[in-house]
């Protein structure tokens, strides 16, 4: 059985209602079936540098870890500069092997949503996504590109809670499908 690791922030945790939920470990596990076990080691909140403190809990005998930073990163308010996400994630491919790894890039935030939006900018939604991509493309690591997914959305309101940032089933269904998708096509290959 393949050990996969999700590592990564509250996308990852599934984040509804005020809380983390198994939403995503869950629906991966099942797309997966019984041949991987998932493994969520993420931390609702975290930014690259918060990822670094915590990567020896990834245990060694992971066959993937799905790396997802960025988003928390990319905020003018408690994030990162572009710089420093992008180090952090090159030191992050360095100390978990990029053969084993797939990048998920930041999350797109509803652009319709203003309380969300004082924290984010499309710009830097480009910034950082780029920064993850470019990573991922140097290290020949598959890269899920989640702003590019999300933002051709029609209603695009209806894949986020309230608050702009955190997916509803629908967003999280998408999300599940990529992931899933991007590991299958790792197994394949291992």
């Amino acid at each position: 059985m393949k050990k996969i690791v999700l590592f990564g922030d509250s996308l990852f945790n599934g984040y509804r209602a005020g809380r983390d939920t198994n939403v995503i470990t869950s629906g991966v596990q099942k797309k997966l079936g019984d041949n991987a076990q998932i493994i969520n080691l993420s931390l609702s909140g975290a930014t690259t540098t918060v990822g670094i403190q915590r990567l020896n809990l990834i245990p060694e005998e992971a066959d993937i870890v799905v790396l997802e930073y960025g988003t928390n990163d990319m905020s003018n308010s408690w994030g990162i500069s572009s710089s420093n996400y992008a180090a952090n994630l090159n030191h992050m491919v360095q100390n978990i092997g990029a053969s084993r790894m797939i990048i998920t890039g930041p999350s797109y935030q509803d652009p319709n949503n203003k309380d969300i939006m004082q924290y984010y900018t499309l710009k830097d939604m480009e910034t950082y996504n780029q920064i993850a991509a470019d990573c991922a493309s140097k290290n020949n690591i598959p890269f899920i590109n989640l702003i590019a997914h999300f933002s051709q959305l029609a209603n695009l309101s209806s894949y986020y809670q309230e608050d702009g940032q955190h997916f509803t089933a629908l967003g999280n269904e998408i999300l599940i499908n990529l992931v899933a998708a991007a590991i299958k096509q790792k197994l394949a290959q291992l």
